[in-house]
């Protein structure tokens, strides 16, 4: 007999109800734990991800990615990330305390000291490109900080994660405190309605969008990393052969599905024809561009929303580099003398496609940047000390110099988004930090409580004194201020 759709909302809202129960029960448990005893047992889980990752690697599902890319990508990193966790674990959590030098010393002796605690239940809302390590990165610090996780996987990620549990439950961690959900979007949207404490998401700025309208009423907290449209800066004195042949890599990297691919380069007519030769050198001699390329597996969505844009880029002015766009084939497609108006330039496509757009220098292409609404991450080419500076300026979450996306994998990175590319930050010092919640200890000591004194507290003029000499510039503006509340203290 088949379920009707109330009796399949019934059960869905049941087998989420129960695996957020079992979460928030073991989390109780979990979170009065000492840090150093989590972390102990989190750094008993790399070798267990070593013993499965043959297993791990034939359970990812990225069509257009290599197992060696699937090792380097999901499964080591992941591994990287958790040993990071354990060594440096207890010295981010740990509670800070701050100078008396830096106080209020007016209001007397004031002890401030910041503790961190764990939200609670976590709702980890994984992405399709990276199925393994962002979500496993993200659940692992929640772990770390003290939380418990339910992640809702994204189509066919269910596999991966399964084992990835049970590479934590080999490590002694205890099985209910990660709960993973069917991939379903409803699964997802019903654990939000029955209420978690806090919702992390990785993927486009459209779901998002869906995902803070769930939320708003409940007024959950979210940590978003979105879309990218990630640029490309190189400079007149970069090593632009490195740079091409970075952009190439990246451009293939698991079939253009990465969110911090470089989509928009911004190249000096000085290196724009350089640049342009070495790239498509570098995508004929690459055994996986045009020749493998051309049969990419690419949802139809994608392929539709790219076409409509490239051609229109074309349309208005663009020329084809590389790439067959009747026939969507022989990946990437590379366009030239795009400009920042362009939709192109300022689309999250998530599909092999670059547009080079040539600038005058460097200050061109910064406010040139400006025009795309999404600051993910981005990558400048140029000698380190410029590079770092023309980093600076630079609207982004994250800024590879010399290199692209393979250094975001460092266990040490931090990342997040700006704009449409979300915010809040996973990964690395700031995202374990990400995952707790700070609480202010402001606690009194000695005697002295000037606040309740009356005659003192309401007395303008000594307040005013007192202000002069905490806060004036000048030691005889300080020593005038001294003299005056002198002379108001023997008055009282």
């Amino acid at each position: 007999m088949a379920l009707t759709t109330t009796d399949f909302e019934q059960a869905l809202a049941q087998e989420v109800e129960q695996a957020l129960k079992q979460a928030k029960t073991a989390q109780t448990e979990w979170a009065g734990r000492l840090v150093r005893k989590r972390l102990k047992l989190l750094a008993g889980v790399p070798q267990h991800l070593s013993k499965a990752k043959h297993d791990l690697i034939q359970a990812v599902h990225r069509p257009n990615a290599t197992p060696a890319e699937i090792l380097t990508s999901e499964v080591f990193p992941l591994a990287d990330a958790c040993k990071f966790l354990a060594r440096r674990g207890r010295h981010l959590l740990a509670p800070s305390s701050h100078s008396w030098r830096h106080a209020a010393l007016w209001m007397g002796h004031i002890r401030v000291r910041t503790a961190r605690e764990p939200w609670g239940t976590i709702l980890v809302l994984g992405p399709s490109n990276y199925p393994l390590f962002l979500p496993g990165v993200q659940s692992l610090q929640a772990l770390a900080a003290g939380n418990a996780v339910v992640i809702k996987p994204a189509p066919q990620g269910e596999k991966v994660l399964q084992i990835l549990k049970q590479c934590l439950v080999d490590a002694e961690i205890p099985g209910d405190l990660l709960q993973i959900l069917p991939s379903g979007v409803e699964y997802g949207q019903a654990a939000m309605r029955l209420g978690v404490d806090k919702v992390v998401l990785t993927g486009s700025a459209k779901t998002g969008q869906s995902v803070l309208s769930e939320l708003s009423d409940s007024l959950t907290p979210t940590t978003m990393e979105l879309s990218g449209c990630d640029a490309v800066f190189i400079a007149n004195k970069a090593d632009v052969q490195r740079a091409a042949r970075c952009t190439a890599f990246a451009l293939q990297l698991n079939g253009g599905a990465t969110c911090i691919a470089p989509r928009r380069v911004f190249v000096t007519l000085e290196n724009q024809s350089l640049f342009e030769e070495k790239l498509l050198e570098y995508l004929a001699e690459d055994p996986n561009g045009s020749g493998s390329q051309a049969e990419l597996q690419l949802p139809a969505s994608v392929v539709e929303t790219t076409r409509a844009a490239v051609l229109s880029a074309i349309e208005g002015g663009a020329n084809l580099l590389h790439g067959e766009l009747a026939t969507m084939t022989n990946f990437p497609l590379v366009l030239s003398n795009v400009t920042p108006q362009m939709e192109v330039a300022k689309s999250d496509l998530f599909a092999p496609v670059t547009s080079i757009l040539t600038i005058a220098d460097m200050s061109e292409a910064i406010e040139a940047d400006k025009h795309c609404p999404y600051s993910l991450g981005a990558a400048v080419f140029a000698p380190h000390n410029h590079a770092e500076l023309l980093a600076e300026q630079i609207d982004a979450g994250c800024v590879v110099i010399n290199d692209m996306v393979v250094p975001t994998g460092d266990p040490r990175v931090s990342f997040g988004g700006r704009g449409r590319s979300g915010w809040g930050v996973t990964r690395g010092p700031e995202g374990l930090r990400e995952m707790t919640r700070p609480k202010v200890l402001c606690s009194r000591h000695g005697k002295w409580l000037p606040h309740l004194n009356r005659s003192d507290s309401q007395n303008i003029d000594l307040l005013s004194e007192v202000m002069n000499f905490v806060h004036s510039s000048g030691t005889k503006e300080r020593f005038r201020a001294l003299l005056q509340l002198m002379k108001l203290g023997r008055k009282s």
